[in-house]
C-alpha cells in the first residue's frame, strides 16, 4: 500500500478541525463569551418585513444571545477571540431578514438548555433535535448529521456500500456514535459470512486522521461535518462518502436544529425564514462556502421539532 505525505501544515489543521468536532450526538467544548465575526463570502439578504412583523415582541427590541459550544466548521472558536463558522453567518442572514440582533456567544454545550430556560440565553446551535430535549425547548430544524467514511486518497480504496468495509481497519472516535454504526457494519459482515472490521477507537479524531494519513486503517468513519472540514483542509488527499445503506444504522444520523425558548413562537418564524433562505440560494449557499454541503436537509425537513428520534437511540 503506498503511502501519501501531506504538508505539516496541513496534517496539523486537518487534525485540529477533528479533534474540536462533534459526533453524531452532540458533544461541548468550554470558553467565555466572544463577538460575533461572519464571513464575506455570502451577501447579506435584504429585510422581509412581513416576517419581521410575525417576530414575538419578547424578542423584537433585544439582543438575542445566542450560546454556541466550538464545532467547527459550524462554531469555530478563533485565537483572538472571535468566533466564525455556518452558525454565525447563518445567524447574521437571520437577523437581516427579520430585523432582530443576534450575538453569538461562547459557552459549552451542556450549558445551554439550562441557559435558555433561565433567560441567558436566547438561541443555541447546532443541536441535536431529540424527542426528549423537545419537552423543555424548541428546535427550528435547518441541518443533519450523517454518518461518513473518510478515505485515503492515495490508498485505493472507494467503499459503495457497508459489505466494502468487512475486513478492513476503520478508527472511531472513543465513546461516539460512531461505535455503535461500526458494531452493526460488522454483525453484517458476520451475518454474509464475511470478516468483521478490525476497530481502533481514538480518544480523540486527531489520532484517527493521522493513523488515516499514514495508512495505519483504511477508512475513518465520522459524521459528515467532521469528515468534510478535514478533506477540505487536506488539500485534495482525503475523500469524504456517504454510504447509503449505513445512514440505517443505529446513531448514523441526526437532525440538527437552531434551539430555543419553548412555545414562544420564534422557532416557526425562524422556519419560515430558512425556506425563504433557501428559496433564494442563501442556504445552500452557506453550506456549500463552509465545505459541508452533505449537511443540508430539502425545504420539507425544515421544521418545529421534526425530529421523533430518542436520544438514547
Amino acid at each position: 500500500m503506498r503511502t501519501s505525505v501531506i504538508p505539516g501544515a496541513a496534517v496539523a489543521a486537518a487534525a485540529a478541525l477533528l479533534l474540536s468536532a462533534c459526533s453524531v450526538e452532540d458533544s461541548a467544548a468550554g470558553g467565555e463569551s466572544a463577538p460575533q465575526e461572519t464571513a464575506a463570502e455570502v451577501a447579506l439578504t435584504e429585510l422581509r418585513p412581513d416576517l419581521a412583523a410575525k417576530v414575538p415582541e419578547q424578542f423584537a427590541e433585544t439582543e438575542l444571545v445566542m450560546g454556541v459550544s466550538e464545532f467547527p466548521p459550524y462554531n469555530t472558536f478563533e485565537a483572538d477571540g472571535t468566533i466564525v463558522g455556518l452558525i454565525p453567518d447563518l445567524s447574521a442572514q437571520l437577523s437581516a431578514m427579520l430585523d432582530i440582533e443576534i450575538s453569538v456567544q461562547k459557552s459549552t454545550f451542556d450549558s445551554t438548555i439550562t441557559g435558555i430556560e433561565s433567560g441567558r440565553y436566547a438561541l443555541s446551535a447546532p443541536a441535536g433535535d431529540f424527542v426528549e430535549r423537545q419537552e423543555k425547548v424548541d428546535f427550528a430544524d435547518f441541518a443533519q448529521s450523517n454518518v461518513t467514511v473518510l478515505v485515503n486518497n492515495q490508498a485505493d480504496f472507494t467503499p459503495a456500500e457497508s459489505l466494502d468495509l468487512c475486513g478492513k481497519t476503520v478508527g472511531v472516535e472513543k465513546g461516539t456514535g460512531t461505535e455503535n454504526v461500526v458494531g452493526a457494519v460488522s454483525e453484517l459482515c458476520e451475518d454474509a459470512g464475511e470478516t468483521v472490521l478490525e476497530v481502533n477507537a481514538y480518544a480523540d479524531k486527531n489520532a484517527g486522521v493521522l493513523a488515516l494519513q499514514s495508512n495505519r486503517i483504511d477508512a475513518l468513519v465520522a459524521p459528515s461535518a467532521a469528515n468534510e472540514s478535514v478533506e477540505a483542509e487536506a488539500g485534495g488527499t482525503f475523500t469524504t462518502i456517504k454510504i447509503e445503506d449505513m445512514q440505517s444504522l443505529p446513531a448514523a444520523t441526526a437532525t440538527y436544529g437552531i434551539m430555543m425558548e419553548k412555545d414562544t413562537g420564534l422557532a416557526e418564524v425562524i422556519v419560515e425564514a430558512l425556506n425563504e433562505l433557501h428559496a433564494e440560494g442563501t442556504y445552500q449557499a452557506l453550506f456549500e462556502t463552509w465545505g459541508i454541503p452533505l449537511s443540508q436537509i430539502e425545504p420539507e425537513r425544515f421544521a418545529v421539532n421534526g425530529s421523533d428520534q430518542l436520544q438514547a437511540g
